[in-house]
């Protein structure tokens, strides 16, 4: 039977996600060699010392939408209400934007959505989680997601990728930890992510497929998981596709999973961003270590937004 929703995992989808996009800001778009060679691996915040923009615990654009998402959740629950205030959201951070994809900077400038199968709207999924009762056949909870994430993000792939998240982070959050069963949590994750891409009446099974095929893989190496992801990149189908599979490979041990997904390079903050949520779902956010608690930018904005947005779902 779910759990109800605990304070501490609520914070902890948040923070983990801020968490972990600061941990693999500087070693955005590096190979793994290249991570090894200049950075000797991360394992704590680290300044963006190769492009010079962010300093050592700062987040970046990951994290900003996803905390307009939490500040829109936390005062309205109506789906079109919510995109048309998300869009609006994001339009008043657009000048203060930071790494965001430069396409998705001028279709939101004309009103449009990003039309690449990207991971972007997967990234931003912690509180639409947490609001969300999602289960493996929730049409109405695939329109939500749906309608949320197209203000921004709009090809299939995406979706499909974000309603998978969104899913897979409101398990975690509703599961005993000590009963975590990651075989199991796997198997629903693929059925919602089939599910979703069939409501969406599109073709692409991308997503699904990449699920699909890492099943029973999960014991691989980090390395090994990447490759089979084909890489590590901004798409959908590869970089949360192994976002997840590196939390359910090793559940209950948030610094060493989290940094050793980062580790492989690739879209490294993003990756972070979606393992980190759903590390602290399960965990808490008390289970990060405190030094990273203590280095992280605007730690207390990011927590009172987890506590308004919990206390929201409560009053519901």
């Amino acid at each position: 039977m779910p759990l109800p929703l605990s304070p501490d995992r609520v914070r902890g989808t948040l923070l983990g996600t801020a968490i972990g996009d600061a941990l693999g800001m500087p070693i955005e778009h590096l190979s793994h060699q290249n991570v090894r060679l200049y950075y000797k691996g991360i394992k704590e915040f680290r300044a963006d010392e190769k492009r010079g923009e962010l300093d050592a615990g700062q987040w970046t654009g990951d994290t900003q939408r996803t905390l307009a998402l939490a500040r829109v959740l936390a005062k309205t629950n109506a789906g079109e209400t919510v995109a048309e205030r998300l869009r609006d959201e994001v339009m008043d951070v657009l000048p203060h934007a930071r790494r965001w994809q430069p396409g998705l900077v001028g279709a939101l400038e004309h009103g449009a959505a990003f039309d690449t199968p990207t991971n972007g709207a997967a990234v931003t999924m912690a509180p639409l989680a947490v609001w969300l009762a999602l289960d493996e056949h929730s049409e109405d909870g695939i329109v939500f997601v749906r309608t949320i994430v197209e203000a921004t993000h709009r090809h299939p792939a995406s979706v499909a990728a974000a309603c998978g998240q969104a899913f897979a982070i409101h398990t975690a959050l509703r599961a005993a930890p000590d009963l975590f069963d990651a075989e199991a949590f796997w198997e629903a994750v693929l059925i919602a992510t089939r599910d979703a891409e069939q409501r969406l009446g599109d073709a692409d099974t991308s997503v699904s497929d990449r699920l699909a095929a890492l099943q029973g893989n999960l014991d691989d190496f980090p390395l090994d998981l990447q490759d089979a992801c084909g890489g590590t990149g901004a798409r959908a189908s590869e970089s949360w596709p192994f976002a997840l599979a590196m939390f359910a490979r090793n559940p209950h041990l948030p610094e060493a999973t989290l940094l050793s997904a980062i580790n492989v390079g690739g879209d490294a903050n993003s990756v972070g961003a979606m393992c980190g949520a759903l590390l602290g779902a399960l965990n808490g956010a008390d289970a990060f270590p405190q030094a990273w608690h203590d280095g992280l930018e605007a730690r207390d904005e990011i927590l009172a937004a987890a506590d308004a947005l919990g206390r929201a779902k409560s009053a519901e």
